[in-house]
């Protein structure tokens, strides 16, 4: 629809606005800028490159909204669409999306405004929020960097910001208004990816031996993820591997340079704090962001050169994958549609568990099962690959005044696997409870939740899972698509006895898991030892 502009010098005539996306007209004066901020209700929501849209006839330059973002537009907004360098308005109005007069609110469940970021997902930023809590944070955060900086020097290691964190020191000397965490990276001594991984482990163990809360993203990526006293995510801290092989300098995720040398460290100031960096910093960054690096770009994403990305996921692998997606699910208003009552299959398996036993919910998703089983007395341990699943989950219990413990588990990561096992009280008879988890992980991670269940029912415990089997594959689904490997009950089975478990109970068909119109083809399998 057609947006009513507010009177600006050098306005451009007209702006088109829809839940596809935003239409601008360039002024009588030339073209956009390169990279133009669009902001709803007063908050930065998007910013997209100029290069990235599409001329029409009339000469409105035409971009699609990002999916996070369009799927999000409900309600009547405020739009101001800005040149983020000068901070000159191009152009302002009102539109309504989808049909509601409603404001437009597009806050997650703390409150704290959302905006497209780097992975064109939306996610909380520091100019989501007001001065005084962006500064509040902020501080929070440095005084976290501050600690963890001091703990990889004390283990010997040689810490230096990298990354968001090195950019804005360097450029702005402050943090980046649209970031949303800090980075530090750290060089290795060794040069053979076994001994880096190995070195990177061994940093992991004392992290969570000081206490900190840890998230493996990769055999050289660590996530310190840090809650606000209640169980909600209130910043995180990413740590970075750097090695040298045959000559060339990588540093996890993205740089893969010759000629870099991150041995030689001075110092940067970040909002008046004084913090290492690399001596080579406009090389890294030049290497990490593009020639451009010292014109902000809020737009940028990064694109990992094929060379070094297949090399780092070959020596460090990658344990994210489709991590995005649930983070996403469990952050957004769908996740709502999940009914809050326990599933049929959690009262199948109540029927059968020993009285006592206690339950490994295992991709606990919206918790919804592992508080049934909480409710009914019993222990109750609840993972997921979703730190916002988790997150929900660890909420619902303190407000509803029911008891589990609640980890963040990559069952990509075998390593993350061990540990769950050796966390587990021994003197609980655990259970192996998973509901629509083996269709919805990738084979890497289908391998090591079968050694999980090996580990379990060698303690004497059952294993327990409901998916959706290859005849469900071509049925529509209520939730939509996404990442989902239809299963064979006979081959599941196969890879069971590969692990020596037993079949005890098994059922395939309808009927068992319907939700809405959705009656999907899935099976249930009760394993045990051999």
């Amino acid at each position: 629809m057609a947006l009513p502009l507010a009177v600006e010098p050098g306005s451009p005539p007209g702006l088109q606005a829809d839940r596809a996306g935003i239409g601008v007209r360039p002024d009588h004066r030339g073209g956009l800028p390169d990279v133009i901020d669009v902001l709803l209700e007063g908050r930065r929501m998007v910013s997209l490159r100029t290069d990235a849209g599409t001329r029409r006839p009339d000469g409105t330059v035409w971009f699609h909204w990002p999916a996070a973002l369009s799927a999000r537009l409900a309600g009547t907004a405020s739009v101001v669409v800005r040149d983020p360098l000068s901070r000159r308005v191009l152009g302002s109005g009102e539109a309504t999306f989808g049909g509601t007069s409603a404001r437009l609110d597009l806050r997650n469940h703390q409150g704290r405004w959302l905006s497209v970021n780097k992975w064109s997902r939306l996610a909380p930023s520091f100019d989501g929020l007001d001065a005084a809590a962006r500064h509040a944070l902020q501080d929070r955060l440095l005084d976290r960097l501050g600690a963890v900086q001091d703990v990889l020097e004390d283990l010997g290691l040689r810490p230096f910001v990298c990354y968001g964190t090195l950019l804005g020191a360097v450029r702005e000397g402050d943090l980046i208004a649209h970031d949303d965490d800090a980075d530090l990276g750290y060089l290795s001594s060794h040069e053979h990816p076994a001994d880096v991984v190995r070195e990177n482990l061994e940093l992991e163990r004392a992290l969570r031996a000081r206490g900190f809360p840890l998230v493996r993203h990769s055999a050289g990526h660590l996530q310190l993820v840090f809650d606000d006293g209640e169980g909600t995510q209130d910043h995180y801290i990413d740590v970075f591997t750097a090695f040298v092989v045959e000559g060339r300098t990588y540093l996890c995720f993205q740089v893969g340079c010759d000629d870099l040398d991150l041995r030689s460290l001075s110092e940067v100031t970040v909002r008046g704090r004084r913090f290492p960096a690399p001596t080579a910093a406009e090389q890294l960054l030049a290497a990490t962001y593009g020639p451009g690096w010292r014109t902000p770009d809020p737009s940028f994403s990064f694109t990992t050169p094929h060379a070094v990305r297949s090399r780092l996921r070959t020596w460090i692998g990658e344990f994210n994958v489709h991590r995005n997606h649930w983070q996403d699910f469990y952050s957004s208003p769908d996740v709502d549609r999940v009914p809050a009552a326990e599933s049929a299959f959690a009262g199948w398996v109540a029927e059968r568990l020993p009285a006592g036993a206690g339950v490994l919910d295992v991709g606990t998703g919206t918790a919804r099962d592992a508080r049934f089983f909480a409710r009914a007395g019993r222990p109750v341990h609840a993972v997921d690959y979703s730190a916002a699943a988790v997150e929900r989950g660890r909420a619902r219990a303190r407000t509803e005044g029911w008891a589990a413990d609640f980890d963040v588990v990559n069952l990509a990561d075998l390593h993350q696997v061990g540990e769950l096992v050796a966390r587990l009280d021994p003197s609980v008879g655990w259970h192996l409870y998973a509901r629509f988890l083996l269709h919805a992980i990738d084979d890497q991670a289908r391998g090591n939740l079968w050694t999980l269940a090996a580990a379990v029912a060698r303690r004497g415990g059952e294993c327990w899972f409901e998916f959706r089997t290859a005849r469900d594959e071509r049925a529509e689904h209520a939730f939509g698509e996404h990442f989902r490997r239809y299963l064979d009950l006979e081959e599941v089975v196969i890879e069971a006895k590969e692990r020596e478990l037993q079949v005890v109970d098994s059922h395939e068909g309808r009927g068992l898991a319907v939700y809405g119109d959705e009656d999907p083809w899935v099976a249930r399998l009760r394993l045990g030892a051999v």
